[in-house]
This record gives C-alpha cells, sequence and structure tokens, in this order.
C-alpha cells in the first residue's frame, strides 16, 4: 500500500526535466512578440538615388490602406567617434518615413527622426552605443564623425533593434541621403497594415512595380513559422484534455442522473423541480463550454491554413495536386536568394530558440514520464 501511494504520488508530480525546455520557448515568445509587425519588401539598392521620388509613388498610391509607411536601408561594419573615443562593428540604418511608427522604439533621451530631418546630418543612437562614446555625459546636441562628416545627436533610444541574430554590436539611425553617408548595401520598404493575405498580395505587387525586383518579408507570417511546432503541440495536448474531460464530464452526468431516480423513489417530482432544473443547466452549461472549446481549438488550428495558403493544394484529394503543391514547397524553401532584414534575423534567432525549448520540453517530459513507469516487481506488488 505504501508504494502504491508514493507511485501515485510521483505520477502527479510537475517533470523538471521539461522546465529548462518551457523557459527557452517562454524567452522565444516573449522575443518574438517584441519584433515590430509591419510588412518589408527588401531589394538591391543598385545605382538609384532618388528614393524621395520613389517613397512619394508610394505614400500617394497607398495613402489609405496602410497608415504609416517608410523606406530605409542598412550599412554594416560603420564606424563613430567622438572626441578620442570611437566604436566600430555599427548596424547604421538609414530612415526616410515614418520610420520610428512603422518601426517603432522607446527614447530615453532626444526625438526620432523625422520627414523634416531628411538630408540633414542628424543621427540616433541606441543607449548603450550612446554610453561607449560619451560616457555619462549628456549626447544631445554632441557630434559624431562618420566618414569624415559631423552628426548631431538628436535622440537616444533605450535599446536598438535586438542585436541577437543581427549583424553589429550596436545600431545608430541617420537620415536617408544624409551628405557622406555610406552606401547602403540592402534596402527595405516597409508599411503598417499590411499583414492581411489580400493585403499582402496588394503590397508586393505594388512594391515590386515601383521598387523594382526584391523580396516581400512578412514579420507576422515569420512569426507564425516559427511557432508551428508549438501550435501543433498545443493544439494536441488541448485534445488531449478535452478527451480527458469529455470522459470525467460523462461519469459526472451519470452521477447526477443517478442521484435523481434515487431521490425519484422517495419524492414527489413536484418536490425535485428545482434540483432538475438546476442538473440540467450545469449539463448545458458544461456541454456548451466543452464544445465552444473544441471549436476554439479547430478554428486556432485552421488559422495556419489561412496565414499559410501555399500550403493548401488546389485538391485535397488529389495525389497529383498534393505531389505538385509539396514540390512547388520544396522548391520555394530552397531557393539560393534571401534577403534577411534586421527584423527577419531576429524573428529566425527567436523562432530557433522556441523550436529548440519545444523538443527540450518534450524530452525532459518523455524522461519524466519513463521515471514514472513502474517496474516489474512493482507492477507485481501492485497486482497482489
Amino acid at each position: 500500500m505504501r508504494k502504491n501511494e508514493e507511485n501515485r504520488r510521483r505520477g502527479g508530480r510537475f517533470p523538471g526535466w521539461a522546465l529548462p525546455g518551457i523557459l527557452l520557448v517562454l524567452a522565444g515568445l516573449l522575443g518574438l512578440w517584441s519584433v515590430p509587425a509591419g510588412s518589408q519588401y527588401a531589394f538591391l539598392p543598385g545605382s538609384e538615388t532618388n528614393w524621395r521620388e520613389k517613397m512619394n509613388e508610394a505614400e500617394e498610391r497607398w495613402a489609405e490602406p496602410f497608415p504609416g509607411m517608410c523606406l530605409y536601408g542598412t550599412a554594416d561594419g560603420a564606424a563613430l567617434t567622438a572626441g578620442e573615443r570611437s566604436q566600430e562593428d555599427i548596424c547604421l540604418t538609414e530612415v526616410m518615413g515614418d520610420y520610428f511608427h512603422v518601426c517603432p522604439r522607446s527614447f530615453s533621451a532626444g526625438r526620432p527622426l523625422s520627414a523634416g530631418d531628411e538630408g540633414e546630418r542628424v543621427i540616433v543612437l541606441e543607449g548603450a552605443l550612446a554610453f561607449r562614446l560619451f560616457g555619462d555625459r549628456d549626447p544631445l546636441g554632441r557630434t559624431v564623425r562618420l566618414q569624415e562628416k559631423d552628426y548631431t545627436v538628436v535622440g537616444v533610444t533605450d535599446r536598438g533593434l535586438n542585436r541577437l541574430g543581427s549583424p553589429g554590436s550596436y545600431a545608430a539611425w541617420i537620415p536617408l541621403g544624409a551628405a557622406g553617408a555610406p552606401a547602403p548595401r540592402m534596402m527595405v520598404f516597409s508599411a503598417a497594415g499590411a499583414e492581411k493575405p489580400g493585403a499582402r498580395t496588394v503590397f508586393e505587387a505594388g512594391a515590386r512595380e515601383i521598387f523594382g525586383e526584391g523580396q516581400a518579408v512578412f514579420p507576422e507570417k515569420e512569426k507564425a513559422r516559427g511557432t508551428v511546432m508549438l501550435r501543433i503541440v498545443l493544439i494536441l495536448i488541448g485534445f488531449g484534455l478535452l478527451f480527458r474531460w469529455t470522459g470525467r464530464m460523462k461519469a459526472l452526468f451519470r452521477g447526477w442522473i443517478r442521484e435523481l431516480r434515487e431521490l425519484g423513489k422517495t419524492r414527489y417530482p413536484r418536490q425535485m423541480a428545482g434540483r432538475i432544473c438546476l442538473r440540467a443547466a450545469g449539463m448545458l452549461g458544461l456541454t456548451a463550454l466543452t464544445v465552444a472549446a473544441a471549436a476554439g481549438l479547430v478554428v486556432w488550428g485552421s488559422r495556419l491554413m489561412i496565414l499559410f495558403p501555399e500550403w493548401v493544394p488546389e485538391n485535397l484529394v488529389s495525389p497529383e495536386a498534393i505531389a505538385r503543391r509539396f514540390r512547388e514547397l520544396t522548391a520555394a524553401a530552397a531557393a539560393p536568394i534571401s534577403f534577411r532584414t534586421p527584423e527577419l534575423a531576429v524573428i529566425r534567432f527567436w523562432s530557433g530558440m522556441i523550436r529548440w525549448g519545444l523538443v527540450l520540453a518534450l524530452l525532459g517530459a518523455a524522461a519524466g514520464g519513463w521515471k514514472r513507469v513502474p517496474a516489474c516487481g512493482e507492477r507485481a506488488d501492485r497486482v497482489q
């Protein structure tokens, strides 16, 4: 009896082996949540320099559907100097339009760059970089040197874009087209409000027409892609819990019915009316909640088909259509050219943490379950 009690107590214990994996998954989800959601179109700058004309065309075309738009270029490995201090390995972002609305940052001092700063030599530094260059002095109004040109510091962010998964140890922002600015290696057009499937199609086609050949990147879609494994596991766990709950609910209902039958042997139906109504309401309420939970799981799972319509073949029962769609997805995944915007790099980092954390959690749960399986001798004692 004592062994059975110990096994029962051990079986209800949380699998501690899974805790590190769960913490990794939670950290990855928090990291994904912090990435801005604006849709992006990345392309190579080529010899184009008249970015204001391109931006005006985009703003005229999408002034109504997209509440915020910006154009920015990234230049890695920039170096800044302030007096005797200098810092290299900076990811420099050259911005135009409503950048700090589409990609919001919190500021500890100063202000963000605005449309009136276009072409001016002003700069925004992330907090860690400002401290490296100026120490405990107030950086606002001071100048830093970039490629033999002086830039005035107008703002300091609390932190730059999370550098995990991105090139550069620090971040800084200047207006696109400022005199003496380094040539960006990649350009990104970003718009807020283009996350829905229909809007994504319009955004990608229009951006390709204005800016030329490139690649659309949808952070919200990439976030969902990074959590596909987690969603599937949670859906399976949810349905497993629903099945267990359904069994217990049936047993509860049978107990209520048995109770009413026993009471019916000693009481008149008029005396039992209130209890019958109460039990019936309880049955209907629990059944409705169970059906709603099952429907919620189905809807949440089907959202993957809405986010990724390319996964769904034209004919769900045709082997040829399924094989063709599989070949298309494989070819798209093997495409040699991929633009890694700063946001996409961060999303892939946190997505990888979620996947490895999920694997670790499942292995930990399996190891904990294996330890709880009784040995042959324990089974014999339990039978006796």
